[in-house]
This record gives C-alpha cells, structure tokens and sequence, in this order.
C-alpha cells in the first residue's frame, strides 16, 4: 500500500523521532513531524498529509481542536495517542471525526496495524467521495440536459423524443458533449 505523506504531531521530539524511523523502515515515505499544533497547522497549508498522528498532550493544546481542523482541512486518516486517563472523553468528543484512539503506551505492532487501518478507511473514503462527486454531477447535467429537452418543447412545440433527438444529433454533429449543446439551448430560449 501506498501511504503518501504522513505527519507526526508530538511534543516531544524523541518520540516523534522513533515513530518517523519506524514508519520510514516499513516503507512510509515522507513522514514528516511537528512539534505543537500550531506547527501541524501550518504544515497543513503547504501539504495534504495522507495520514496524521498526534500524540497527546500537545505542549500548545490538549490536541482537540488540531483533530478538528484536520478532519476539516484534510482528507487524512488521524490516529491520536491518548494517556488512558483521557481516552473516554477524547473518544466522546472525536467519534465524529473517524479518528482511532489509542492508549499510551503504544506498541510498535499496534500502531502500524492502526496506521494501515487508518490508511484503508482514509482510502475508502476517498473513493466513495470521488464516485458520490461523479454521480452528483452527472445527475446535475441530466438536469440542464432535461431542462433544455422541456424548452425546445414548449418553445418549438416538438415531443419529448424529438427534443431529446435534437439535442444528442447537434452534440454528435457538432462533437460536443450535450451538456454544452443543453446549456447553449437554454440561453438561446430563456
């Protein structure tokens, strides 16, 4: 699997360092760190990390609130590592996001195992965004195409089939798409 980039937030750089080395020797790459949340959201503007992980606490916040901004300015996968003492309420106030928790300490299996679970749901929804995207605009041409199918009827009087005829014939004969053929009928008319 292909991780893309992905971005550690901790503040103590020792441990973002093994984290970096670890996730490097199991074929991530680039992996990047910051040291506070206000750093990773700065780091936010110049990149599109594919997966973010913070260790909490952060030296500049609890790391709450970096979850999310991330969850709204990235696609990213976020896996946060909680003392256990605020796993509960971090889990209450992240469910929304899809973040994974985890406890401190972590191990190495647990975290690669999270990190590519992470990556896998990061994946998924990415898809279903690109094919929900799609669909969306398809439906949206066949409106206009439909919109101007019903005002070459009611301005030219033709049937529905010869209106719908009419516009694939012009596109084909004019090798353009309808929804551009609709669009020019529809200025032309309304």
């Amino acid at each position: 699997m292909s991780a893309g980039s992905v971005l550690i937030v901790s503040g103590k750089p020792e441990s973002a360092g093994s984290m970096e080395s670890m996730l490097v020797k199991e074929g991530f790459y680039p992996v990047y760190c910051a040291h506070s949340a206000n750093e990773a959201r700065r780091q936010f503007i110049n990149m599109q990390p594919d997966l973010l992980i913070i260790s909490t606490p952060l030296p500049d916040e609890q790391g709450i609130d970096l979850v999310f901004d991330a969850h709204e300015r990235t696609s990213a996968g976020i896996v946060v590592i909680a003392r256990p003492e605020h796993l509960f309420d971090m889990q209450a106030s992240l469910e929304k996001t899809g973040a994974l928790i985890l406890p401190k300490p972590i191990n190495r299996l647990t975290l690669l195992q999270t990190v590519r679970f992470a990556l896998s749901v990061r994946n998924s929804l990415t898809q279903l965004r690109s094919e929900r995207d799609s669909l969306k605009k398809r439906m949206d041409e066949r409106k206009v195409i439909e919109q101007a199918k019903w005002t070459l009827v009611e301005k030219l009087s033709m049937s529905e089939p010869q209106a719908a005829r009419l516009i694939q014939k012009r596109a084909m004969d004019l090798r353009l798409p309808q929804i551009q053929v609709a669009e020019e009928i529809i200025k032309k008319y309304e």
